[in-house]
């Protein structure tokens, strides 16, 4: 072989390598146009319907008296709304209210935790079938 093509493949070699590990890179990093699915439009009517049933049943096992009865019927009212609004106009700033309403009765709602049981087998007790 002789010099020339010996110094042309010394260049070559290092410059396709760089070449492909800096596509490959580049392919890690570029981000796809769309990831997942976009939300149906119906999504914050699921939300409000599924919100406005905690907020009932609330209500109905005495959570909430009737002190803050008053509060959470406007919330829930005006979650009713903008959820409407929401579906009737489906643009980004009627979904952002409906969404800020939605986040307004659901922070209104008392956040119940489970009472964790004294020991494990009171648990498996607990969940085998009859």
């Amino acid at each position: 072989m002789t010099e020339t093509k010996a110094s042309r493949r010394a260049v070559w070699r290092p410059a396709v390598t760089l070449f492909v590990m800096g596509s490959f890179l580049a392919g890690c990093a570029a981000r796809p146009a769309m990831t997942g699915l976009p939300p149906s439009p119906n999504s914050r009517l699921y939300a409000y319907l599924i919100a406005h049933g905690m907020a009932r049943g609330a209500v109905m096992t005495g959570q909430i008296g009737p002190e803050g009865l008053s509060q959470l019927v406007a919330l829930d009212r005006a979650a009713q709304q903008a959820t409407v609004n929401a579906l009737k106009l489906q643009s980004s700033s009627a979904n952002r209210q409906a969404d800020q309403a939605l986040s307004s009765l659901l922070a209104d709602l008392p956040q119940k935790t489970p009472p964790t049981p004294a020991t494990p087998s009171e648990q498996t007790q607990k969940n085998r079938l009859p």
